[in-house]
């Protein structure tokens, strides 16, 4: 069933294909779907993954960013993931591009992706009744803001140092005295300012949905110089509003999923703890019905999950995937 083109080993316990949801200027935006090999016919609960990437990289199947904690979910499960790509930063309308993308994915999966499944892998379909919603940095934006808009379609939402404050200073200004270089990248690895201006005026203009990490350090480079709100976010007359900004929207009465998951490190060199931690005070001011677990991990950077030895050793570990997975199956 695999069909595309190179599949990391991180999924070959999986058969794995491609959709195209939608297409933009002559682009198509696909989503990649995972079946645990082996899967027995019949209806399997549902993980939607939503990349991260400085809301400018990475794809649906890149490695490198996927949980490994939620792979291994998937299997022990039976579990099929659909995971999306989307528009990435930057294009003309911004956020709102990206969000249009992600909530036409959204609509794609409940509408037509079940008799794709049924084309795709005969016998097999989705228990829409246990969805898990997980994303991870800007992943975590994304699947935060989804889940605002269908808090009554999601089972749980898992959500990884999750940037929910496009407003945080680190985005106008740079880290400030006393913090270290975004993602601790080596100042001498970082390219200049003229350089990250550079590559960004090469990328506008484009349409694209998957990136590498040959793109990241232009990303360190537009955060550590203070400029990645002013030519990223809110490029050319762009500007941020209610609709890209989830804690406006939690100010303002939107909902979530009657469970979540939040973690992040207390060592966070990029998204800065003080995002979830403001997210996680309005979530229980406004929505105190909520089963809200919140796990801060002490010492730990961006992304510490991703090495499995690491996410193994973190005590809380075991005790957050049985909360998740009940909260996701019960």
């Amino acid at each position: 069933m695999s069909t595309t083109s190179s599949i990391d080993p991180a999924f070959y316990a999986f058969d794995v294909f491609e959709e195209t949801y939608k297409t933009v200027a002559s682009h198509d935006i696909k989503a990649a779907v995972l079946i645990p090999k082996n899967l027995k016919p019949g209806r399997h609960p549902v993980i939607v993954n939503i990349h991260g990437g400085f809301f400018a990289t990475g794809h649906s199947l890149f490695a490198a960013w996927f949980h490994p904690w939620l792979i291994k979910m998937a299997l022990d499960q039976d579990a099929i993931i659909i995971s999306a790509d989307y528009r990435l930063l930057p294009s003309p309308g911004g956020i709102a591009d990206q969000l249009e993308d992600l909530e036409d994915f959204w609509q794609w999966i409940k509408a037509k992706f079940p008799t794709v499944l049924q084309d795709r892998a005969p016998g097999h379909a989705l228990d829409f009744e246990h969805l898990l919603l997980v994303g991870g940095s800007a992943g975590g934006y994304y699947v935060s803001q989804v889940a605002l808009s269908h808090p009554d379609e999601i089972s749980a939402l898992a959500m990884a140092y999750p940037c929910v404050d496009l407003k945080d200073s680190i985005v106008n200004e740079g880290p400030p005295l006393g913090k270290p270089t975004v993602l601790r990248f080596p100042e001498a690895d970082i390219p200049s300012k003229e350089e990250g201006l550079a590559w960004i005026r090469k990328k506008r203009g484009t349409v694209a949905s998957k990136g590498e990490l040959e793109i990241t350090p232009y990303c360190v480079s537009l955060a550590q110089n203070g400029i990645f709100n002013a030519e990223v976010f809110e490029y050319d007359g762009v500007r941020l509003t209610t609709n890209e900004l989830p804690l406006e929207r939690l100010k303002g009465g939107a909902r979530l999923p009657k469970n979540v998951w939040i973690f992040h490190g207390d060592d966070d060199s990029v998204v800065y703890l003080h995002q979830s931690e403001k997210f996680v005070d309005l979530v229980r001011a406004k929505l105190p019905e909520i089963n809200l677990r919140f796990d801060v991990a002490e010492g730990k950077d961006h992304a510490f999950d991703m090495d499995v030895s690491v996410w193994d050793a973190y005590p809380a570990s075991k005790d957050a995937v049985a909360f998740l997975t009940m909260a996701w199956l019960e």
